[in-house]
Formats: structure tokens, sequence, C-alpha cells
């Protein structure tokens, strides 16, 4: 039958259907049925079993110019439909609760081979018969094979896609002949346009508009980038650099302990991993089974009707099979001292090797679905260092560079005006810190000496020194001026233990060498991996919840990581002290590993958790409103076991050190929807006052202005926090608290344990209080005491305590059914709509009986002032005042060194013998003015996490000057506030007053003595 009778013949069988959605009849051809109706082509068309990408068969289409594959079928394009409760199958991290959620928008896909690259192109339409609706060219500047993927409704297609289109045409180049295999057509399958990236085939896909790196789709504007620097004659010592830099990057993939556990017997096991690819050459082409990378199966193939066990049938995986054998190989190869085994080894590389070209593991390939491609190919790179001598003497040294050059992003270092394509931003995914760094610093070290690699490895440094280790801004990417580290918009120690690593492997390989990254970059490297150790607690080297976000489980470091100080000449002491991390809006006062106090809080800069939804955890909402408490050696903090993530029965509602409204959990659940295609809940605050104060004696003071957010109907819900720490003791403050939701309590928690058995005891004012179940309130005529049955002390001077030791039954973590534990609770309650309630109560680390009676006697505290303008205690111990400044415009002061303060701020002062020792902050990172998702009615709106426009803005400088009773000069700079512009100076000093202005930025404190 002629073409165009064919074509006639389908239109009566798919007659045009208006705008009605047309189902398609299979989600994905795959042509293993064999020729799909209504598939007819212009040249030659048959079944092949030598290339494929998916099943025993693909379409081989032998063409010269002009000819066309024509397939009338139902396209099956369909607009994005809101899904509901019954489409959970199709939700990732989402939940409809109460949400409007879109499905994942459609797009083609398709795996197509070229038999040899041509500067010409094929043009895909689809339309209704003759009627062309949206169409798009595809580069043929390839070898081997590719994957087309791209979305018909988000700009990636031209024209516009209808949902009764019936035809897609493939039209060949104008001119010449050739071969092309197809294989595996998606007309309309789920497409994540996050992942949907440009690349040589499809130059002209613009990029998702998120402002996070996206650093696997920036590869062809990466790849278009060239030298800044000059080339330079090489010499004797940069040559012996060469060979130290192989020196030192070789232990990082095949040390000394596995070179000496090397028998050559397991190279029959590599030979039997190699056998699985059924590699086969004829002649120039090479056959194999098809290559492909786990989310394409995955997402693609999620419409496609095959079970999960069957969706990688005869399909060898990315990383665990193709790069995992390729580096095994050439580890077996680098050991061996057998030539015999060295040639056998070597043939299979090269086997491998050609075998990965051929099926899209090449430079400019076009991936698909390549969303953390990091992790899939840190084995690719080293495997080719290793066997950079063999594939030289191959003839496939320059391919293997030009392969590593695209898939690292090499390029990029030869820019340090911008990264990840924005001018001026200086940042490294912490994906890309953790998984390509030290692949793109291999990159160079396979070329062949020359001044073309001295200039590359120079690029490297530099870019590494002044762009990949600076201090990221706002919401990016990975090393914060505080030492805390990002990923996700947000503080990460999973992500972030792994970025840091990366960067110490990259210094340490530099190191001694004229590519030797600078001090600078040295200095931030030990800065976040000091911070990263000071978060870590108990034996297991383990994060408390304070640091917990997503699963919230309690964060492990890897014993891999436990040197990274000791790599970068700075072994690690335990923090004694107190850390204040404005970029995570955390609190640490920790007393080396005998305890370690954290307070949580959150602000408009600072999202207060990250949630993908219940599957993960259900109730976050109030984690982050205050939360207080401490780690021990034997106990991480009160409400995680010793296996497992939550103990049971815990009310979330009540975390230790929170205030609260004791909303219905099923209000109060997180509901996950989706906004401009991303996921997740991160409900910023829209008040910029959370952060505090640093000394460097060990007091601190973290402060908190909050108010609940309109998702869950709490805008009415305010107040103001404070915490002033001091040897083991935590003074706690609370004032101006509010809600106008009359029907719930408001409470704020001093603590919730899980008590071991129904006996174990607290005791309150030295007894032991053991009975249970028991409900109790503490009316406090006099100054009350307690200690939780952890060893934490509470001493409360006024107020009315709640308490109960009870078996609590409330909802498993998941909300999936409820839970039961033993449980002791103790917490202030504000009442249904408090309109300025408040609270005062001191926490004591590692307390005992005695210590309680005795600071309940005499307390080394005076809480001076506790209102809407500020919160003022005398820390007597130290001879401190410390103070929590919340009102704009700052405050007077009767009393005491300080007179006044221009702004909203925290500070510290302290009589120093004849000297005074002042610390200021202004935890205010000030990115941005106003309230970015702050709608005309003046409620507020979810935006997406990673379009904020501020994503990578700079803290702009506050100005605090603070006005000292008395004549005072600086003697010491103590600490300098790093990231200013300047450093505090005296303005003025006369009439027996002085006035000292400290530019503070990035929430970070400076410190300074004070002498006459």
């Amino acid at each position: 039958m002629k073409l165009i009778d064919h074509i006639a013949v389908l239109a009566l069988v798919f007659p045009m259907m208006g705008s009605a959605y047309n189902t398609p009849a299979k989600s994905i051809e795959s042509f293993e049925e064999g020729m799909p109706e209504g598939f007819a082509a212009t040249g030659t068309v048959s079944l092949d079993t030598t290339r494929m990408k998916h099943g025993s068969q693909s379409v081989k289409w032998e063409w010269k110019g002009n000819d066309r594959i024509v397939f009338d079928t139902p396209i099956g394009y369909r607009k994005q439909r809101k899904l509901d409760a019954e489409d959970d199958a199709l939700m990732t991290h989402a939940d409809p609760t109460n949400m409007e959620i879109l499905e994942t928008p459609h797009g083609f896909f398709m795996w197509i081979h070229n038999d040899e690259a041509r500067p010409q192109r094929l043009r895909i339409e689809f339309g209704r018969g003759d009627e062309v609706d949206c169409w798009f060219d595809y580069w043929l500047n390839f070898k081997g094979w590719r994957t087309i993927a791209l979305n018909y409704d988000r700009g990636d297609m031209k024209g516009l896609p209808r949902e009764d289109m019936t035809r897609m045409t493939i039209h060949a180049p104008n001119t010449g002949s050739g071969t092309f295999f197809i294989d595996t057509i998606g007309l309309s399958v789920p497409m994540n346009p996050r992942t949907v990236g440009a690349n040589p085939q499809l130059p002209e896909i613009d990029s998702h508009g998120r402002l996070v790196s996206q650093y696997e789709h920036r590869l062809l504007h990466f790849n278009g980038l060239t030298p800044t620097f000059n080339l330079a004659p090489l010499t004797d010592g940069v040559v012996a650099d060469f060979r130290t830099l192989e020196r030192q990057a070789m232990p990082y993939w095949l040390d000394e302990d596995e070179r000496a556990k090397w028998n050559d017997s397991k190279i029959a096991g590599i030979e039997k991993k190699f056998a699985r690819f059924e590699i086969v050459r004829d002649g120039g082409n090479i056959y194999g089974r098809p290559l492909v990378f786990g989310n394409v199966m995955k997402e693609y193939f999620s419409e496609a009707g095959i079970p999960p066990d069957k969706l990688w049938d005869g399909i060898m995986n990315w990383r665990h099979d193709y790069c995992a054998t390729l580096f095994q190989i050439a580890k077996a190869w680098e050991c061996t001292a057998s030539a015999e085994n060295k040639a056998k080894l070597e043939s299979l590389f090269m086997d491998l090797f050609d075998y990965g070209q051929d099926q899209g593991m090449a430079a400019g390939a076009g991936l698909g679905w390549i969303h953390h491609y990091a992790y899939i190919i840190r084995e690719y790179v080293p495997a080719l260092f290793l066997m950079r001598e063999p594939l030289e003497r191959h003839g496939r040294l320059c391919q293997a560079i030009e392969t590593s050059k695209w898939l690292t992003g090499f390029n990029r270092v030869y820019r340090e005006d911008q990264a990840y394509g924005w001018a001026g931003r200086k940042a490294c995914d912490a994906d890309d810190m953790q998984g390509l760094l030290s692949l793109r610093l291999l990159t160079p070290m396979l070329m062949k000496d020359s001044p073309e690699k001295a200039r590359d490895l120079r690029h490297f440094s530099s870019f590494f020194s002044n762009v990949e280790t600076a201090y990221a801004n706002a919401l990016d990417e990975t090393f914060k001026p505080d030492g805390t580290i990002f990923h996700h918009a947000g503080h990460a120690y999973g992500y972030g233990g792994r970025a840091i690593y990366g960067s110490v492997c990259t210094y340490d390989i530099l190191s001694g060498t004229s590519f030797q990254a600078s001090e600078d970059a040295a200095r931030r490297i030990r800065k976040v991996a000091q911070t990263y150790y000071d978060g870590l607690f108990t034996d297991k080297m383990m994060t408390p919840k304070a640091f917990a976000s997503i699963r919230f489980s309690n964060y492990t470091s890897s014993e891999q990581f436990a040197a990274m100080l000791d790599t970068m000449g700075t072994p690690y002491e335990p923090l004694d002290g107190f850390r204040s991390l404005p970029y995570t809006c955390v609190g640490m006062k920790r007393r080396k590993n005998d305890w370690m106090i954290t307070a949580r809080t959150h602000s408009k800069y600072v999202y207060p958790f990250e949630s993908w939804g219940r599957d993960f955890f259900a109730f976050p909402l109030f984690i982050a409103n205050g939360y207080l408490d401490v780690a021990y050696p034997g106990s991480l903090d009160s409400l995680t076991p010793a296996e497992g993530t939550w103990h049971d029965g815990i009310d979330w509602r009540r975390y230790p050190g929170t205030t609260s409204v004791k909303m219905p959990f099923e209000e109060m659940a997180t509901r996950v929807g989706k906004v401009r295609d991303e996921g997740g809940e991160y409900l910023f605050s829209d008040q910029a006052f959370s952060g505090g104060v640093e000394t460097s004696y060990g007091c601190g003071v973290h402060a908190f202005e909050f108010k609940g957010h309109d998702k869950y109907g709490l805008e009415s819900f305010t107040g103001k926090k404070s915490w002033f720490f001091v040897g083991n003791k935590v003074v706690c403050l609370g004032s101006d608290i509010c809600s106008k939701i009359p029907e719930y309590a408001v409470e704020t928690t001093l603590f919730q344990t899980q008590l071991d058995s129904p006996e174990q005891p607290i005791k309150i004012r030295g007894k032991d209080l053991a009975k249970f179940p028991l409900k109790r309130t503490l009316k406090t005529k006099q100054p009350q005491w307690l200690i939780d049955n952890r060893g934490t002390g509470y001493y409360v001077p006024s107020g009315e305590i709640k308490l109960t030791r009870s078996e609590q039954t409330h909802p498993q973590c998941h909300d999936k059914g409820e839970v039961s534990g033993n449980v002791a609770t103790a917490w202030f309650d504000h009442g249904k709509a408090p309109e300025s309630a408040g609270y005062e109560y001191v926490l004591v680390a590692g307390a005992d009986s005695d210590s309680m009676k005795a600071f309940a006697s005499r307390p080394t505290i005076d809480v001076l002032q506790r209102d809407a303008r500020a919160h003022v205690v005398s820390l007597n111990e130290e001879a401190a005042t410390a103070y929590a400044v919340y009102a704009e415009n700052g405050a007077t002061f009767d009393q005491g060194a300080v007179k006044s303060v221009n702004k909203a701020s925290t500070f510290i002062v302290k009589a120093d013998g004849e000297k005074l020792r002042l610390n200021v902050s202004d935890p205010d990172l000030n990115i941005y003015d106003g309230q970015d998702d702050l709608l005309p009615d003046g409620s507020r709106t979810e935006l997406s996490i990673y379009e904020r426009e501020w994503f990578f803005w700079p803290s702009r400088p506050n100005t605090v000057r603070i006005t000292l009773a008395g004549e005072w000069k600086i003697d010491e700079l103590v600490q300098p506030m790093e990231t200013a512009g300047s450093q505090p100076k005296i303005i003025s000093s006369a009439n027996g007053q002085t006035v000292i202005e400290i530019e503070c930025r990035d929430g970070l404190s400076a410190e300074v003595l004070l002498g006459r």
C-alpha cells in the first residue's frame, strides 16, 4: 500500500475529534509486537534485533532525502488535570487534602540511533491529518543512541498542541541518506519539566524557571564557555606538579589497602559482570544490551503498564551496571602485575568504553531525565583517570576527555563572573560539590602534559577558590557565612556532609602544588567542617532533632568524614561554648561531649522545615517554633529513641521549648502541594528577627519573633521568645504571646519525655514523683524546680505549671493510625485566645537535686526586662548583661552599661576587669524588603521554593549603634564581623558616654574589647 493510501485508511479508523482528549493506543510503543497499526514510512523500514533500547527489537529506517515516517494514532496529549485522592499513585511528595495539585505535564519521548553525525536535522510534527499543530527540529550532530525528551506545552515545541491530535510525522533531512534506529516512542508520557534541558540536539529548550543550580541542565551552556587565562610555557616545576597531583589523587579512588588485598582471581567475577552486557563487535559497529538511566524508566514508563519487577528486564543500569563495572575493570588493570591479565582487562575496558559511547555516554549527549546524575557518574571519570594511558594507546583519550568535560560541566571553570548561568553568583550545588567537584579536577589530569593542561588546572583551582567554596547568598548553596551547609534552600546535614567531604578531597589533591587552593578557601572549608562537627553528638556522631528535616530522622555522620579537619591541618576539638547559626536559626551551647543544648526557630529567610508529605513526616508544623532540648551522651534528645526516629505517643503540639496552638492533629498535619512544578512545603515566616549573638567566653543569646502561617489559619498567632545561655543554664523568656483563635489553647512546653517505665520518676523540689498516671497543676507561690527523667532541670520563678505522667495515645509519625507511650510532660497553659501572655523559666543541663536547690536559693540570673520592646537578662555568674531588642527603632535603658541602641538587635556586655567586652549581632539577614508571598488582601500564599526572586541575593548590611555609659576606646577586635565591609568603630567618646557603630551582616557576631 502506498503511504498516502495508508494515511487515508487510518483517517477513517481515527476520525478527527474536535478538542476531545484522545486516549493513546499505548503509552509506550517499543515495537515488541511488530509494527503498530498506523505506522508507515517511505524509505525502508524493518524490525531489527541488533540494536534496541527496550525489549528485544527496534525499528530500522534506511532513509533518503525527504523520506518520512507517519504514525497515525491518537497522540494522547492532554493538558494538566487536577489530581484527587484517587490519584494517590501519581502523587510525588504531594497530598491532595485541601490542595489543588496538577498532574505531571506530558511530553514526547523517543530513543534514536544515528549511524553518523551530520549537520542536518529531523523535523518531528504532531497534528490532525495534514494539519500540523506543533513541531520541533532535532539536530543530528551525533553518532550512536540519544534520548529525545521535551514537553508539549512548556515552550519546548513550536506551535500549539491539541488534545485531539492523531498523527506524528518524522521528516528525514532533505538531502543525503543514512540509517536510523528508533525505539520506544512515548507519544505522551509524564515528563517532569524540571528535568528537561537543552542539549546539542535540542539547543533551543529554555531552562526551567527555578533558580536552584540545575547543574545537570546547564551542560550545553557550560560546554560553550572558553578559557580566559593565557597559556604559559611548561616548566619542570609544573610538570612535577602534574605528577604530584596524580599521586595525591590516586588514594581517593584506589588506596594502598585495596591494592594490598588485590588478587587476580577476582578477574573472573569481573568477566562475568562484563558478559552481562552481551557486547558484540561487527566491523565498525558495536552492539549490546540497552543501557539506560534509572529515572527514565521510573518516570517515562510510569503509564506503560509494565509490572515493576519486569521494568528492567534486559536493560543495563548506568551506575550499578555500567559505571561500576568500568571502574572495577580499571582498578583491576591498575592492580594486576600480570601482563596477560592487563591485556585482557584493557580489551574489556575498551569494549565497554566504546559500547558506552554508542549507548549515549558521550560528549554532547542529551540524555533525558538526568536529575541527580552526579550520583550516577561518580565511578565513570575515575575509571578514565586510571586508564588514561591505555586510552591514549588505543586512540580514545581525546574522546574520553571530551566526554568527561561534557558530563562534569568542566568548562564552567573558565568564567568566574558567573555561576550556573547567573552573572555575579557565587555558589556550588551540594550534589555538584560532593559528586562532580573531584571528577572535574580529574578531567584535566587525563590530558597529556601541555600548556593547555596547566591552564585548565589553573582555571579549576581559581574557580574552586573563588566561586565554589565562596559563601553563597540567601537560599543558594553550599557554604554559608555562619558555617552551615545548604541544599534544598536550607541547612541539610546529609547532603552537606558529603559536600564538605568533596571540597576537602579536592583541596587535599591540590595541596602542595602551584595549583593549590587559596588560604581563604581553606579557611572557609575549615569553618564549615568545624560547624558540621559541632552539631554531631554522642559516640554515634548524630545530630539531634534541632537539625532534622524532611524525614526528621537524626543524621548519622559517615566514618569516611571523621578526619576532614585532620586533612585540613586542624584536628577537631569538641565545642566548649556557644554558636549562633543564623542561616538555620539555631542557637547551640555545648560543653564538649558532656551535653549540648539546641534552640531552633525560623524566619522570613529560613524555613521552619522541609516537608515532602506524610509518608516522610506528618506533623512538623510547630517544631521550629522555639524547640529547645538537651543532648546527652546516652540520650540524643527527648523525642528520639535509641533505635528509630520517634518515641511512640508523642503529642506533636508539645515539642520541648515550643509555643504552639493545641489544634486538632488533622488540622495541623502537613498538606504538601505543588507550586510551579515544585513539591514540598516550606512555610517561611514573615518575621525577619530570628537568631542571636555569640561570644568568645561561651555566653549567647537567641531571639525569635514569630507569626503563624495563613495556610493553617495561624496568622493571628504571634509572640516573642528568647533564650539567654550562660554556663549550663538557659534563661527562657516569652512575651506578647497572642492568638485570635477562640477554639484552641496556646501552650509553651517545658519538656515532653518518654518514661522508661511507668514507675520512672521525675523530681519536684528534690522529691521523686513516680505516681502514674498523674495529672497535676503546680502553682508557684514560691519558685518551683523540677528535674525530668533525662536529668534536665527547670527552674520556674512564677506562673502555673501543668504536669502529666500518663500513657499518651496520639497519631503515629506518618499519620497512619495511633500509637501509645508512657510520657511525662510539663507546660504553661496560656489559655484560649491569649492577648499578651508570657512565661519565664530556666533550663539547666546535667542537673541534680543539689545544684538545683542551690540555684533556687540564690539564682544567678535577674530578668531586667521582658516586654514588647526588649528582653534583658543579667547573667551574674559572668558579670554580663544580655539583650534581645525587638523594637524596630531600638530602645533606651535606665540601668547598666548600655544606655540605648538604635535598632532591633542582640548584644551582650561583660565587665572584664577595668575593661568592657561587647558582642553584637543583628539577626535580621536583611536580604529583601517587604514580603514576597503577600497577596493584595493581606493574606499570604505559598511560593515555589526555587523561584523566589531573592534566591541568591546578598545579605545587606545593617548598622547598629550602641550608646555606652562612660568614655571608651577599642583596645582589641576579638572577633571581626567576617562579611562586613567595615569593622566596629567608635563614633564618639565624650561627655561621659560612648557611641560605637557596628556594621552587621549575615546575622554574624562581632566582639570588641573596650578600654578607657
